[in-house]
Order: C-alpha cells, then structure tokens, then sequence
C-alpha cells in the first residue's frame, strides 16, 4: 500500500464522517454539504492533476509491474517472422493473503505509434488474473502476429475499463497518458 492509497481511504472515512454529522445537523446540512462537495473537487482535480503531469514509465523486460502485491513480468520475449511469442511470469509478493487483479484482462503490444496488437485467442494459457496464494506464481504465454516493419515494440497490461477511467488515487490513474510499456526490443 502507497502514502496515496493511504490518503484516499483516510479521505473517504473523514467523506462518510461529514455526511453522517450532516445527517445530524440537518440545518447546517447544507454547508456541510457544499464543503464536502468542494473538497471533493479539489481532490479528485489533484488526481488528474498528477495523471496529465505525469509521463508514461518504461520498463523493461525482467522487471517487474506490479499492482499492490500482484506483479507481472516479461521472461523472454522472441521475435518471429509473423510476430511474437512472449512469456510472462505473474507472480504475487503477498505474505499471507490470495491474490488476483480483477483488473487484467490481458496484456497487448504496442509500437512507437502506439497502434494495439492484442494476442492470439488461446483458452489453453492461464489468464492474468489467476488466483495466487501467497509467493506463488505462474508462467503464462501469448503470442501475437505484427508485421515484419513493426519496430519499438513494447508490452502493455489491459486493465481499462470500456470508457473513460475512473480515477480515485492518486498517481494510479492512466486515463490522460498511455501507461506504463515494457520494452520488448
């Protein structure tokens, strides 16, 4: 857990604190109210404040992406003339607890364009958001067609949502950059 993640809930409890003392004293509710409103603003404006400042990270393939203690990394990655075959290695870094990230739907290429490849259909590989007990991990591949010209290419997770993201944390919001891509070449 991040300083940010932190924040966010100290400020959802101290949201749900306002709104029942607003409960409370119904005649001042409607300041309270406002306030509340205002505040609200400021913090959700510092969200996509962070998220247009800052620039998409780069890494590389053996490091590690990581979301709470869920992480994900690129093994090996092979060029071949129709494309790639990547394996990935997701793994959890938990000490006690399960874990999956309901968010990742599946990871897919980029190039310096940033035009989308997705991955082949395969049922036989483990999805990304395979359960994993405490320290497990799981060796997962994809394989993907690009052309032969296709340059810079680099890996990115697909967690979006199928509009525009939702952001509440700051620093975890992607919705006015293109994310974090690991480089593949």
């Amino acid at each position: 857990m991040m300083i940010f993640d932190l924040l966010f809930l100290v400020l959802a409890l101290a949201a749900i604190a306002t709104l029942i003392t607003a409960a409370v004293q119904w005649r001042r509710a409607p300041r309270i109210l406002l306030n509340l409103a205002i505040c609200a603003a400021i913090y959700i404006g510092l969200v996509y404040g962070v998220t247009a400042a800052c620039t998409p990270k780069i890494l590389h393939a053996g490091e590690p992406q990581c979301r709470d203690d869920w992480c994900f990394q690129v093994d090996h990655a092979e060029r071949t003339p129709n494309g790639y075959n990547v394996e990935i290695k997701i793994f959890s870094t938990a000490k006690r607890v399960a874990q999956r990230e309901n968010g990742a739907k599946d990871v897919y290429l980029v190039d310096e364009q940033w035009n989308r490849y997705n991955p082949e259909p395969s049922t036989s590989e483990p999805p990304l958001n395979t359960l994993l007990q405490p320290g497990e991990s799981v060796i997962t591949h994809r394989t993907f067609n690009i052309p032969a010209t296709t340059s810079n290419i680099g890996l990115a997770l697909d967690h979006s949502n199928d509009g525009f993201p939702i952001c509440l944390v700051i620093g975890e919001c992607e919705a006015l950059h293109k994310g974090t891509v690991m480089r593949l070449e």
